[in-house]
């Protein structure tokens, strides 16, 4: 082959790439209902509504950190990474914040061992929970927000007796893979941004006081969609969270 022919295809190539890019990225600049009003989430608190927490006062964020307590790495570093944005923000912009954890293991996680888990951190954290992974009303949800999630099992490296004992004690030892970031939901239950980890606790503090703004400026016109929300885009699933 020529190496003009491998320039234009090079090119061709470079091309594809950028347009799905730039249509993913438009496509995920606006604000889209992610919490239905209908839906009631069982939690810490009780039953939770998307305005719940706001108790119907406008300007108000939920930032939502799915994840499971038997999580090693990924789901701890996470919520200490928002304590630490929450701890830069100021009173009024914490009265207007409200952490939430959602368990992706709602067969091991149960309300009390969500209380448990969330008490260990320096954050007024509500847990999230419902009645079952098979629920279609988690599956519904976490793909409003753009959650990817999937057990994985252990594997199987242990005589089946082992096995047998560890499954009648109750101790099932797999894991769930899931996406890793930090889900801002205005009191209307509209997904306003999907915020990386990757970011410095300042970056986090600096994003969430601007969306409060933004929300407390104009928290039910039409210029919501004005909004930078990066919604779903590029957001990574752990291996073994």
């Amino acid at each position: 082959m020529s190496p003009r022919k491998l320039i234009l295809m090079g090119l061709s190539a470079f091309a594809l790439v950028a347009i799905a890019l730039i249509t993913g990225l438009s496509a995920s600049h606006q604000p889209r209902d992610a919490w239905p009003t209908t839906l009631e989430l069982p939690s810490t608190r009780g039953l939770l509504h998307a305005d719940t927490l706001s108790r119907g006062e406008a300007g108000h964020l939920s930032v939502l950190i799915p994840g499971f307590t038997h999580c090693p790495d990924i789901c701890p570093l996470s919520l200490a990474r928002l304590q630490m944005a929450w701890q830069r923000l100021d009173e009024t912009s914490r009265a207007h914040l409200h952490p939430m954890f959602l368990t992706l293991d709602p067969a091991r996680d149960t309300l009390p061992v969500l209380s448990r888990y969330l008490s260990a951190f320096s954050l007024p954290v509500t847990g999230l929970r419902l009645p079952s992974q098979d629920d279609t009303r988690l599956e519904e949800f976490t793909q409003r927000l753009g959650i990817q999630f999937q057990r994985r099992e252990p594997e199987q490296s242990h005589p089946p007796e082992h096995a047998q004992a560890q499954a009648s004690a109750g101790e099932a030892d797999y894991m769930i893979d899931h996406s890793v970031a930090i889900f801002v939901i205005d009191e209307q239950g509209r997904l306003r941004d999907t915020l990386p980890l990757s970011q410095t606790p300042a970056q986090l503090a600096d994003r969430l006081t601007f969306l409060l703004q933004s929300v407390a400026a104009a928290p039910s016109s039409d210029s919501v969609a004005t909004v930078n929300t990066s919604a779903n885009a590029n957001v990574p699933v752990t291996g073994g969270a």
